[in-house]
Order: C-alpha cells, then structure tokens, then sequence
C-alpha cells in the first residue's frame, strides 16, 4: 500500500518526541554519607538535579582509582559521589561549587607504623604525606578499610570527617586536620560548558535544600552561601599556583609576568563593570591574589610540572576568575561580619597571617557601583 505524502507528513507530525536522554551520574556506591548502596546525600540531589532537567537518572558505578580515566572517556555525565576538589581535576570539566567541607581523619594512634586508605584520591595523598616513615596499605574497596583494622592488618585508617562515624568502631579513638577538603560534583569535559554552568544554578537557587539535605546526612546543616562560594574560588585559584610555577621553573620562565597581569586586571575590571560591581575593589583583590600566587609559585619547588600552563593552568585560572566575579555580584556587598565562616579553613591553609588579612580587607570592599 502507497502511503502519499501528505499522510507521512500527517503521521510524523502526531509521532511523539524522543524519550529525553538519561542524565549519567557517576557514583562509587562505597562512600557513605555521600553514595553508598544507592542512597546518600549527593544521590538525592543527583535525583533532584535530573528532575530539574526532566531527565532520567542513570546512576553509573565507577571505582576511585579509574575516576580520571572513566571521566575523560565520557562514561557518564557528571559524578556525584563525595569528589574532592584537586587541582589536576578542575583542568579537565567543570568542578562544581563546593556542596560539603570537611577534612582527613584517621582512626588509630596518632603516630601509627601502617596505614590503610581508599586508593587513587585525596586521602592517599594525606596518608602518605602526613605519615611518611608509616607503610600505607591501599585498597581499591573503600568499605574494606575498618576490616584491616579489625583484623590489625594496619595500626590506623585514614578517612575524612564525613564518613568518619561510618567506619569508627565502639572504643576506637580518632583525629582529624583541618577541613580544607570541598566536595564537589564533576562534570566531564564532554559536557562542562553546557551543563557545568547549569549544575552550579541549580546549587545556588536550592540551597535550602541542601542545608536540609546536609543535616539529614553530615549532621551539621553547613551554611553554604555567596561568601563561602567566593573564598572556595579563591582558594582554587591559590591551589593552581604550584602547578604554575612548576611549568615556569623546568621551562626557565621568570614568575614574574607583568604582561600577563596586566591583560587579566584590564579584563577583571572591565568584567566587574559590566556585572555592575565597583571596579577598583575588584582589581585590588586580584591585584592582591595575584603577589600571593606569585609568592606561592617561587616556593613550591617540590611540585612536578604535571599541567601545561597554556592548555590547561590558564584556561582554568580565567574560568575560575570569571565564576570568582559572579559569585562577588551574589556575594556584595560584603562584610567582615560574613567573613567569619569555615569557608575560610582551605583559605587559611595557603596563606600567612599578613596575607589572609590582606585578602580579606579587600574582599570587604566589594560593593555594587553607585
């Protein structure tokens, strides 16, 4: 039977729309209280998150050490399961605005001879850095650390302030450093500068949620608002700065590049003028993140030039600048009063005392333009 073509064009037209595509969250599964057998903090705003995009949620497991490899494939869309900002992270996708602080615990004595850790992320590298002379024992399954240390297979675990009341034990005594870890949620590159942008929306108009959300699961609601996005932004663009002066020192390249300044204060003023923010207070406080990260670079001479400072250090740094901007349009004008927050603990942790007070004197400034 002949089908004419004003008939087609009658069927295609009454045929419904494609089935949205699912919305491919990567979760470790092992990692209460963020992700653990399908439930946890960062699940339930993952089903919240794919709502808001009248999306399916496809939740897609994944193990820590294959975390990088899994995201630079495209395995899923974003992860959301208790990830932690790192430098080596925020140059490859979008990192979200921090959801959760916390920082590195260990359960054990406070000088243990052996260690046991989650493989492949943060911990691993506080275990091994904070107990140099202790052998570390990695494990690919987060959920078998309290059975070596049952079983004294290890003197001590390490975990974080999160998951801490997960894994101690009745008797088991515990420290924690301070809390400079900030949980967020990954979107890999294929997909950052679409839904990167979106992600962070979302986060900042549920809030309320969140804090709902972070009591029910961390115990404590963790206000979390535009002056603790700004000193998290700020800290990231600190924490990039070893990385760039290790590019520049194995290169022979001064730190000093007045040049390069110059293009990123015309370009924060000019910003802040368009997003109707007072201009000269927005250049002081680059001008002062600027001669720390300067300071920052000439002394971290342990750091390995692991990232390339024109393909991947300053396109983070000018992404971080301008998501910095938009949290100080959120954010002004600013307080010292709303200052004092634990958003300041990672912040604290990469400057002086001279150098803290000074970026704070400048974040106080920050107004809207008359």
């Amino acid at each position: 039977m002949r089908v004419s073509a004003l008939a087609l064009l009658v069927l295609l037209a009454c045929a419904s729309p494609p089935p949205p595509a699912p919305l491919r969250v990567g979760t470790s599964g092992d990692y209460a209280p963020f992700s653990k057998d399908g439930e946890g903090f960062d699940v339930e705003v993952a089903r919240r998150f794919a709502a808001e995009l009248d999306r399916p949620l496809e939740l897609v497991p994944f193990r820590w050490p294959e975390l990088a490899e899994r995201a630079a494939r495209g395995d899923f869309d974003v992860a959301m399961s208790g990830v932690t900002w790192r430098a080596d992270r925020d140059v490859r996708g979008w990192l979200s605005l921090a959801v959760g602080q916390g920082g590195p615990c260990w359960i054990g004595p406070v000088t243990p001879r052996s260690v046991g850790v989650n493989r492949g992320g943060v911990l691993e590298g506080f275990a091994r850095a904070h107990f140099p002379s202790a052998r570390v024992t990695t494990v690919d399954d987060n959920e078998s650390l309290p059975t070596l240390l049952a079983e004294k297979k290890v003197d001590a675990i390490v975990t974080d302030s999160f998951e801490l009341a997960h894994f101690r034990r009745p008797g088991e005594h515990a420290q924690c450093a301070a809390e400079t870890y900030r949980k967020v949620y990954w979107v890999t590159p294929a997909h950052a500068a679409e839904l990167g942008p979106a992600l962070d929306r979302f986060l900042i108009a549920r809030e309320p949620e969140l804090r709902e959300l972070r009591g029910r699961w961390f115990g404590a609601r963790q206000e979390s608002g535009a002056v603790d996005h700004v000193l998290d932004l700020v800290a990231r663009r600190l924490e990039l700065q070893p990385f760039v002066g290790a590019w520049k020192r194995e290169r022979k390249k001064p730190v000093e590049d007045l040049a390069q300044e110059a293009r990123v204060l015309a370009a924060v003023e000019s910003r802040a003028r368009e997003l109707d923010l007072a201009p000269l207070p927005v250049r002081r406080l680059f001008e002062v993140q600027i001669r720390i990260a300067k300071r920052i670079q000439t002394q971290a001479t342990d750091t390995k030039a692991a990232l390339d400072l024109d393909t991947e250090l300053r396109p983070a740094l000018a992404r971080l600048s301008e998501r910095q901007l938009d949290a100080l349009v959120r954010a002004a004008p600013v307080t010292q009063e709303s200052l004092e927050t634990r958003g300041l603990a990672p912040l604290a942790a990469l400057v002086t005392q001279a150098e803290l007070a000074e970026l704070l004197d400048a974040l106080a400034a920050i107004a809207h333009s008359d």
